[in-house]
């Protein structure tokens, strides 16, 4: 669904011979831009890609399907703080037990594929020595190496990794389109999801534990500045459903409930504008290891506060 234009340049970049070798998909998160790049990394990978993608059936598209073709590179953003760090793109004496960098990778042949293909979700979560240390690939590729970028947060890559990309945006469909998609949505699952079609198949597998965070969302603005503890207690309580029916750790179902809350102010007419940053921070503090029992207690004290 949607997608349009992005699909259309992926499918000019299927042949490899465009002289592209590292694109960077942006969009929401849920527009399907890892799905796209998926498509893209196995097309790239593919003996002999037809028009629309990978034929599925050489030995290169077996060993993807199956998650073990040699020549592909999967690389996310590891630990607590969502970070992928130098030692995934350049050889770090430091740690000699670190899978494989994207410098070492590409510097051997595809065994059994056109290309080899680095693909880096989430590209933005990159600190800066990673960022710095993928420069010397982008400038100075092999001819069998491919590199798909994707973040939610263009803004957030560094100009120099931007410039040295094809970007491609990942629109949203319209809303009339995802409306009739997904006919049963209810108002607020479509606001939650941002418009995006991954985010609100998320929202609404997981309609009851998402509508038990929305119906504390939308009661905020009516309680009084004396409930703050109650209402810290009662998102605790709608994190912890969260938790359980995700199958996520704690302090993710945190982090995620912080995220919907936050979206879910931003489009409230009646919610204090600065509510929605107030949020925003909380979510920062529990990502970096805070507690979230103070985290939770001061963001509600903070948001009714009253001068």
């Amino acid at each position: 669904m949607g997608l349009t234009s992005a699909k259309r340049v992926v499918r000019e970049l299927i042949t490899g011979q465009s002289g592209v070798h590292s694109v960077l998909l942006y969009g929401a998160p849920g527009s399907g831009k890892n799905v796209l790049a998926e498509l893209l990394a196995q097309a790239w990978l593919c003996q002999q890609p037809g028009p629309e993608g990978a034929d599925g059936i050489c030995r290169a598209c077996g060993a993807f399907e199956r998650n073990t073709n040699a020549d592909f590179l999967r690389i996310e953003p590891q630990g607590p703080s969502r970070i992928i760090p130098v030692k995934a793109i350049t050889e770090s004496s430091a740690d000699a037990e670190a899978n494989i960098p994207v410098i070492s990778f590409f510097r051997t042949l595809p065994l059994l594929s056109r290309h080899k293909v680095v693909m880096i979700e989430s590209a933005d979560r990159m600190n800066n020595a990673a960022s710095n240390a993928l420069l010397k690939t982008l400038e100075e590729p092999y001819p069998h190496a491919k590199l798909i970028l994707t973040t939610d947060t263009v803004g957030a890559i560094l100009p120099t990794i931007l410039s040295r990309c094809l970007a491609v945006a990942c629109e949203s469909p319209a809303e009339e389109l995802l409306r009739n998609a997904f006919p049963d949505a209810t108002e607020e699952e479509l606001r939650m999801s941002e418009g995006t079609p991954g985010r609100l198949r998320h929202v609404i597998a997981h309609r009851a534990a998402y509508g038990r965070l929305t119906a504390f969302a939308r009661g905020l603005v009516f309680r009084n500045p004396g409930e703050a503890l109650v209402a810290a207690e009662e998102l605790r309580l709608a994190s912890d459903a969260l938790e359980k029916s995700l199958g996520c750790g704690a302090r993710a179902a945190q982090a995620e409930s912080l995220e919907m809350l936050a979206i879910y102010l931003a489009r409230e007419p009646q919610a204090p504008p600065e509510w929605t940053q107030y949020v925003t921070e909380a979510h920062r503090r529990i990502v970096q290891n805070g507690s979230a029992s103070i985290v939770f207690d001061a963001l509600m004290a903070k948001l009714f506060a009253r001068n």
